[in-house]
C-alpha cells in the first residue's frame, strides 16, 4: 500500500486575555436584570466588564441579550459567551468606538427580561422531562445532550427503542403534574468529592463539569444535576410543557 503523507495543520495559540474574572451575579440574584460594572476593556467586537448579569451561553443554555447604558445611549448586547472565566459581551462593531472613552468608567447593563425569563422555564422543564423519562422508561435514561431555546428545546436521551405515543403521552402528563406540584429547585455550590458521594454520577447525565466546586440543582425528590444555567425558584414557574414530537437521532 502506498503511504501518504500528509501536512499537520499548525495549532492556533489559545487566546491568553490579561483581565481579571468576570463576576457573575446572576447566581446570587437571579431574577434581577439590571447592573452597574465597570468596564475593563475591549477585545475585538467585545466589551469586557468587572461583573455582569448577562447569562453567558454554555450548558446547551443560549446566552443572554439586552443593553448597556452609556450616559443615556443604549447599546445593544448581541451575545455573552465565557473565555477563562471572563465574559465577553459583543457589541456592534460600529458600537465598540462608543465604549471606548468609558474605560475605567461605571456604565449599567440591562438583561431582556423576556428572554432570560423563557430560556430560564425551559432549562428547568428539561430537567423535569428527562426525571419524567427516567420514571416511565427505565433508570438506564440518560441525558446524552440538550440545547435550550426561546420558543422550544431539544433534549438528546439514550433509550434502545423508539418511544410510544402512549410513552411520550405519559411523560408529558408526568412533568406537569411535577409542574402543579410546584417544587422547590435549590441551586447550591458543593465540593465535588462531597457531591458524588451524596448524589452518585447521575450529576453528570447533562455532561462531566469542570472544577473542584460544581453548581448543583436540585429539584426535591425528583432530580439533581450539576448545573450552570439558570433556573426557576419552583417547578410551577415553569407553566405548561407540551412536548411536540420525539424522533430517533439517526432519523
Amino acid at each position: 500500500a502506498a503511504e501518504h503523507s500528509e501536512e499537520i495543520p499548525e495549532e492556533k495559540s489559545e487566546i491568553e486575555l490579561d483581565y481579571p474574572q468576570t463576576e457573575l451575579l446572576f447566581y446570587d440574584n437571579p431574577s434581577q436584570i439590571e447592573f452597574d460594572a465597570h468596564v475593563l476593556g475591549i477585545y475585538e467586537n467585545n466589551i469586557i466588564l468587572d461583573q455582569t448579569f448577562f447569562y453567558p451561553e454554555g450548558g446547551g443554555q443560549p446566552s443572554d441579550i439586552g443593553y448597556l447604558d452609556i450616559r443615556g445611549e443604549k447599546i445593544k448586547v448581541l451575545h455573552a459567551e465565557k473565555l477563562d472565566n471572563i465574559v465577553l459581551h459583543r457589541l456592534k462593531k460600529e458600537d465598540i468606538q462608543k465604549v471606548h472613552p468609558y474605560k475605567g468608567q461605571i456604565i449599567q447593563g440591562h438583561v431582556d427580561p423576556t428572554r432570560r425569563r423563557t430560556l430560564t422555564q425551559n432549562h428547568t422543564a428539561t430537567h423535569l422531562i428527562i426525571a419524567a423519562a427516567r420514571s416511565v422508561l427505565g433508570d438506564h435514561i440518560w441525558q446524552a445532550g440538550a440545547q435550550k431555546g426561546v420558543d422550544k428545546s431539544r433534549i438528546d436521551i439514550s433509550h434502545y427503542k423508539r418511544i410510544t405515543p402512549a410513552e411520550l403521552e405519559e411523560i408529558e402528563f408526568l412533568a406537569n403534574k411535577l409542574v402543579m406540584d410546584n417544587i422547590p429547585v435549590n441551586t447550591f455550590w458543593l465540593d465535588r468529592t462531597f457531591a458524588e458521594k451524596k448524589y452518585g454520577f447521575i450529576l453528570y447525565q447533562g455532561g462531566v463539569v469542570p472544577g473542584m466546586h460544581i453548581r448543583t440543582v436540585e429539584i426535591e425528590g425528583t432530580d439533581v444535576q450539576a448545573c450552570a444555567g439558570t433556573h426557576c425558584n419552583q417547578t410551577g414557574d415553569i407553566g405548561l410543557i407540551k412536548i411536540i414530537k420525539t424522533e430517533r437521532i439517526q432519523d
